[in-house]
């Protein structure tokens, strides 16, 4: 192996003690279009097509000659299981494998040998098969599950995607202490230059090999299972991050250094996608990990798809003729990128890291070919470094994001004129925007005022006390459990309130809803309503001006995930609070519940289907006027315009209408509404083109509704 290119030690006070678990290479299986299933009704006026392991997406032919989906036929193991062509490929390389790389063979003879080997570990395996990979399978299911639900409630895939749960703890422990020569998930990821670029190509060669001498002795079944484990070195080569990263040369025995600069590579090639074209003519932009759902990446899709049912139907063409092609001839090469346009001076991202041992010079300028050579660098700082840059946080892009896409925005407003926007960066921070005197503050480039949870929900409430104004801000710190945050004015520093000691933990991709108010002849009232991970119920927690606690569950069958919006309001007569709590129903529609006369019933409100995790909003509004409160609800429909539904506080809803002006939103982007006085000066803050926080305007009712501000630039303005 390539050993370290420089003798010089990292810092003594590098800020990140690296671990195996940091050597996780991204995503483990990419859901595709099953096009062999017909598309599935998903209401709302549209079809979807089901998504599976992209080896289920291909037809088999049966030694009868019958072609199948994949998907509907089993392959049996000795080791006991019966699995499909996309389980044995999404199972093969990460999960089960040997210590000996296959791609370490001296010649197409013995890296076959290792080939079989590796394949024998699932295939034939020992005690702890079949239990072992039909809980993996379990876990990796979840992954199409998200996918496919995403797309069954019209919701943007590549948003679910994204959001996905690290699983890699899950994984390292269901497959620690296997027998010696049968390494971990994490030890096989250590030792995983069999997936990278000539190493990939080779390592299929090898299974593919092998596959087709079973098939011309004259066992189908038993080849296209061997097969199924060699296509999943076959379909690494449709990864960006796959293709011209030297994963052989950054590979370390003693640390981690190597083996960790050759991650950052994977991630930033994927994330950012590479131009290459295969020897059969065809060019596209390729991506991987969590942009494989991304529509750009649809066409780099449909050619993998193409490339595994080429090889499998080599095997077949290979049991009917008896006869083996040569290895040069193989044809589902003809389809994967070369390495020479992934490797080409044309690209438009720059190598991290060359076949000759050079790094780029300066790491965050990705634009840039200026290289320092193999004795100018070292492993460990270089690792240190992207870590501590903050551009390998999620999203990685080519130019620098300043907020996460798809992040929660939350708004307090005081008096006209005045308001705090709060909203996510990338690495998971969160930061605000003041109004003040006419004129946005800048803070996106700040240190943010907590880390929290990558795409936590937000909820901010404002409202003046004994001793000035303070402000509450919710979310989920980076273990999901619910916190609060509080500036208090008098103090003039932001702080941690007592929330977060109740431990409470919420549905990672739940949304938050905050209200306050008083009673007579008490202080103040906080609720904060959040849904929880396993029951799905949508839970209550109170705080009485002194301490939290858990008040209601809400009578109301939510949408695992639903978006949540409240309303208080106060009549001079009222004793009780009336308080609001909206939300979506499994059937998609925008249903409320109403607190009256001390519980909590089911409201009126009923409006029409809009798509799953549709962005729910709500305030209410009271004028000399009109002495009943107003109230307003606001979402997304499924034209991707945003909506309204207005109720004059005797709980009968006015029609749902378009709000004229606003323009679309794009699906999974959140909004958040604000009125600065009553009905006067409404506001609608939402997440626009590269990311930035865009407003709406609205200044009375009989007015249309208008663009206004650009209250924080996703990127650098000058770079818009």
């Amino acid at each position: 192996m390539f050993t370290e290119p420089s003798a010089h030690e990292v810092p003594a006070d590098a800020p990140h003690e690296f671990e195996l678990h940091d050597l996780v290479f991204g995503r483990t299986v990419t859901p595709v279009p099953n096009k062999n299933k017909i598309p599935v009704d998903g209401g709302l006026g549209f079809e979807y097509a089901e998504h599976c392991f992209i080896g289920d997406a291909i037809k088999l032919t049966l030694a009868n000659g019958e072609k199948v989906a994949a998907s509907d036929h089993k392959l049996h193991l000795i080791s006991g299981l019966d699995l499909t062509y996309g389980q044995i490929n999404g199972l093969a390389g990460d999960f089960y494998g040997t210590t000996d790389a296959i791609s370490d063979g001296k010649n197409l003879q013995d890296q076959s040998a290792r080939f079989v080997r590796a394949y024998k570990t699932l295939a034939e395996g020992g005690p702890r098969l079949p239990k072992e990979a039909l809980e993996i399978l379990k876990l990796l299911k979840t992954e199409v599950d998200a996918v496919n639900n995403a797309l069954a409630h019209h919701m943007d895939p590549s948003v679910a995607y994204s959001q996905l749960p690290d699983l890699t703890k899950s994984f390292e422990w269901q497959t620690t202490g296997r027998p010696k020569g049968v390494p971990s998930y994490l030890n096989l990821a250590h030792n995983n230059w069999d997936h990278f670029g000539a190493d990939a190509h080779t390592s299929y060669k090898a299974g593919h090999t092998a596959a087709i001498q079973r098939a011309v002795e004259g066992d189908l079944e038993g080849a296209y299972a061997m097969n199924a484990f060699a296509d999943h070195f076959l379909e690494d080569s449709f990864s960006a991050g796959h293709l011209r990263t030297p994963r052989r040369l950054l590979h370390g025995s003693i640390n981690l250094g190597a083996d960790l600069c050759a991650k950052y590579m994977h991630d930033e090639d994927n994330a950012i996608g590479l131009s290459v074209k295969n020897l059969a003519g065809q060019s596209w932009t390729m991506y991987g990990d969590k942009r494989a759902l991304d529509g750009a990446d649809q066409d780099n899709k449909l050619i993998c798809v193409d490339a595994v049912q080429a090889s499998a139907d080599e095997v077949y063409r290979a049991y009917q003729s008896k006869s083996a092609p040569s290895a040069d001839q193989f044809l589902a090469l003809t389809l994967v990128p070369t390495l020479e346009s992934a490797r080409a001076q044309t690209q438009i991202l720059a190598d991290l890291f060359t076949l000759d041992k050079k790094r780029r010079r300066e790491l965050l300028k990705r634009r840039i070919r200026d290289y320092k050579g193999p004795w100018q660098w070292t492993y460990l700082t270089t690792a240190a470094e992207c870590y501590t840059s903050g551009l390998w946080d999620y999203p990685i892009t080519l130019d620098p994001k300043k907020i996460l896409p798809w992040s929660s925005v939350a708004v307090v407003t005081s008096q006209t004129g005045q308001a705090q926007i709060f909203y996510q960066k990338p690495g998971g921070g969160i930061v605000q925007n003041e109004r003040l005197e006419g004129s946005w503050t800048n803070q996106s480039s700040s240190d943010p005022l907590v880390k929290a949870a990558l795409f936590s929900p937000l909820a901010a409430l404002s409202f003046n006390v004994s001793d000035g104004k303070e402000v509450r801000l919710y979310y989920l710190n980076q273990q999901y459990i619910l916190q609060e945050y509080i500036l208090s004015k008098s103090k003039g520093v932001w702080y941690t309130g007592s929330l977060g000691s109740m431990n409470i933990q919420a549905a990672p991709n739940t949304s938050f809803a905050a209200v306050h108010h008083g009673r007579q002849g008490d202080g103040l009232y906080i609720r904060v309503y959040y849904q929880e991970p396993i029951s799905r119920h949508i839970q209550e927690l109170c705080h009485d001006g002194q301490h939290w606690s858990k008040g209601s569950l809400i009578p109301c069958t939510a949408l695992y995930g639903t978006r949540l919006a409240a309303t208080v309001s106060t009549e001079a007569t009222a004793v009780e609070p009336r308080l609001r709590l909206y939300y979506q129903t499994n059937d998609l529609s925008i249903k409320d519940c109403r607190y009256e006369s001390g519980e909590w019933v089911p409201g009126e409100l009923n409006a029409p289907r809009a798509p799953g995790w549709t962005p729910i909003s709500a305030f209410c509004s009271s004028s000399k006027a009109e002495p009943l409160h107003k109230t307003h609800v606001y979402w997304r429909d499924v034209s991707n315009d945003l909506v309204e539904t207005v109720s004059s506080g005797d709980d009968r809803w006015g029609p749902v209408t378009k709000l004229e002006g606003t323009g679309q939103t794009a699906p999974g982007t959140q909004f958040a509404v604000a009125s600065w006085s009553d009905d006067e000066h409404l506001r609608i803050y939402y997440q626009g083109s590269n990311d930035s926080i865009l407003e709406a305007c609205q200044d009375s009712p009989q007015t249309s509704w208008y663009e206004g501000d650009t209250v924080a630039h996703g990127i650098d303005a000058a770079d818009e």
